[in-house]
């Protein structure tokens, strides 16, 4: 996730926050602020370290729906998301998001009304435990970084599906596990269970992490970012494969790949399912849930922009109803998450975030995004959220 400034104006000033001067350059902390410089530790360049092709040319990034795209190179990418400015990069959406919107939308179908699966979801719920969080967090954050356009991207992408797939394996579920593959060496990971009907929900979490100040060779443990979404959706599949789902709908978990790079792996994605004329009834992405301020309520996040209502209004029921958090809304801003993706297309979706203050934790993009600073009781919560999602919406055909 990138935390968003409201209209910043933002693309007036990337040229002179990426471009400040000869033997000059200019930093800025998360809120936007001048900030001194990072020092990092001497270390072995490595070839996983190297960044790979995608920025051989410039990119097309939009700040807001209004502002036209403009043309940048990856330095002023990288301006823009050190000064904490939200972006989308359609350099390969453009034609068919121009297109796009809940206004005209894509595949619209009725939410459930009421909620009828309580028996299935606590059966489900109990088999809830917090053990794979740090059983997969902690070997995913001792990768160097998951920066999308490297071959550590590749390779956490790649460690990520074969822990996906030996869960499977180990249910002897009839589910199936693929890469979805990108401009970039990270893929994006799809794991399928197959409904009777020819409609689909998404559960999804991006998998990629970024160091804001060198994205290709920092420290990016991204334990919060999104390793904590990651985890809080792998253990509600474990759940599900577990107790033999069988939805009536078809399932699906996504793992995105590139969403640091202004929403790339959702991008392609939902430009694909909306291309093939998939019928995406819903999709709820977790973006960042294990770190709130102890002194704050704690809630379930609602995003509450570039969400449509009746989504938002079904998971506040769900988590009100299944987890022992109340919700409150707050708006996240352009580009914020992928859940913006699947608005863009013309899909609903929704997003559950860890509070409701996007600024709280301000170890992310950075090597302080630790497991450490993570509260796993907290995460849990949102395993039940998306345990709820997927058979609440998975068996219901409108009621």
């Amino acid at each position: 996730m990138r935390i968003t400034l409201i209209a910043l104006a933002a693309l007036s000033a990337v040229a002179s926050v990426a471009h400040a001067g000869e033997g000059h350059q200019h930093h800025f902390n998360a809120l936007g602020h001048h900030d001194s410089p990072v020092h990092f530790e001497p270390q072995d360049i490595t070839e996983d370290m190297h960044p790979g092709s995608l920025y051989d040319a410039k990119r097309l990034i939009k700040v807001s729906e209004s502002a036209p795209g403009q043309w940048l190179t990856v330095s002023d990418i990288q301006a823009l998301r050190r000064a904490g400015v939200g972006f989308m990069d359609v350099t390969d959406t453009q034609d068919m998001l121009s297109e796009s919107s809940l206004a005209s939308p894509s595949y619209i179908s009725k939410l459930p009304s009421k909620l009828v699966r309580g028996k299935e979801i606590d059966a489900a719920v109990d088999q809830l435990s917090t053990k794979l969080y740090g059983d997969v967090l902690v070997p995913f954050t001792a990768f160097h970084n998951r920066y999308y356009d490297s071959e550590y991207g590749r390779k956490s992408s790649e460690w990520l599906q074969a822990q996906i797939e030996q869960l499977v394996s180990q249910q002897g579920a009839n589910v199936t596990v693929q890469s979805f593959k990108h401009k970039f060496p990270q893929s994006s990971i799809i794991a399928r269970f197959e409904g009777q009907s020819d409609e689909t929900i998404v559960v999804s979490a991006h998998q990629d992490s970024v160091n804001m100040w060198v994205p290709w060779f920092g420290r990016a443990n991204g334990a919060d970012d999104d390793g904590s979404g990651t985890v809080t959706v792998l253990e509600a599949f474990r759940v599900l494969l577990k107790q033999g789902f069988k939805p009536e709908r078809t399932v699906e978990f996504h793992w995105y790949a590139g969403e640091e790079g202004g929403l790339l792996g959702s991008q392609d994605v939902a430009k694909e399912y909306k291309r093939a004329h998939r019928k995406v009834v819903g999709n709820l992405h977790f973006d960042m849930t294990g770190f709130w301020e102890k002194d704050s309520k704690e809630v379930i996040g609602l995003v509450a922009d570039r969400t449509d209502p009746e989504s938002r209004a079904l998971v506040k029921n769900l988590a009100e109803t299944y987890t022992k958090l109340k919700t409150d809304e707050f708006e996240c801003g352009y580009g914020c998450s992928d859940h913006a993706s699947w608005n863009a297309f013309g899909f609903r979706s929704a997003m559950a975030f860890e509070s409701i203050d996007l600024h709280a934790n301000t170890n992310i993009h950075s090597p302080k995004d630790t497991v450490e600073t993570l509260d796993f009781d907290h995460m849990l919560e949102f395993s039940k959220l998306a345990v709820a999602y997927a058979y609440e919406v998975g068996y219901d055909n409108g009621n």
